[in-house]
């Protein structure tokens, strides 16, 4: 459904284009259950639901990249409390949704052999911490086989990845006291034209720690560098251990 506040405009604000470019998902019919506390198949809706609108955006010729998202957590001070996530087609490729790499490297797919990193793997997807995580237990989620988007991938390949989204979502809670700490979950997806893109899924858990300041300061907001207290390879050891006892004593 288009959305009620747009974040992008167009010309002639409030018309009906400029709202078709800034789209609403909503899952679920519970006011307070997120992803994490649903059934694995509703990540999956959740996961076609964003193809399809990525699909209709990328038609408005303007259209370069298409944003999808779920902010959860008063931090980001969403507008409406039901759960839901947003997709945004945009003008121009945001700087972040490609990673930088020689012209004949992918950067995701480069993460794949990097066992150290990986927290859950199956034969189509994989959860890892990657190297240039910038808070604790950042992961990415994402095919094996390089896919530019979620429209690329088969049925089997959209099962797979909607689980391991769904996995990393329950381990976001269990290293938090089982309570589910504010969160930014990001579709980057290829922007138009772009099949050298490597479709990922970014999981951002704002986990406070009391030794440290998890705020964006000066050298995060001014220059882009994070710094984060926890080396990816420790993070992904201690997500392995916490998926591996919650395997052992499910819920």
């Amino acid at each position: 459904m288009p959305s009620k506040h747009p974040m992008i405009g167009t010309a002639g604000s409030g018309s009906p284009e400029q709202e078709q470019r800034h789209w609403v998902i909503v899952y679920g019919d519970s006011h307070s259950r997120r992803l994490a506390d649903l059934p694995p198949t509703v990540t999956r809706e959740f996961l076609e639901a964003i193809s399809q609108a990525t699909s209709c955006l990328l038609e408005h010729p303007s259209v370069q990249a298409v944003f999808a998202f779920e902010s959860v957590g008063d931090h980001f001070g969403p507008t409406v409390a039901h759960p839901h996530g947003q997709l945004i087609g945009l003008p121009f490729v945001p700087r972040r949704l490609t990673l930088t790499q020689p012209a004949a490297s992918c950067a995701v797919c480069d993460c794949v052999s990097r066992q150290e990193l990986t927290v859950a793997a199956t034969e189509l997807a994989f959860v890892q911490v990657p190297p240039w995580s910038r808070l604790p237990f950042e992961m990415i989620i994402a095919p094996v086989a390089h896919r530019p988007d979620l429209a690329s991938l088969s049925a089997e390949e959209l099962a797979a990845l909607a689980g391991c989204v769904h996995t990393g979502l329950r381990l976001c809670r269990s290293t938090y006291g089982d309570q589910m700490p504010p969160y930014l979950l990001n579709v980057m997806q290829a922007p138009k034209g772009d099949g050298s893109h490597h479709l990922r899924v970014e999981l951002v858990p704002l986990h406070k720690d009391e030794r440290t300041l998890k705020r964006p300061g000066g050298m995060e907001l001014g220059l882009g560098i994070y710094l984060n207290p926890l080396l990816p390879e420790v993070a992904a050891d201690i997500l392995r251990g916490v998926l591996a006892q919650a395997r052992r004593n499910p819920s």
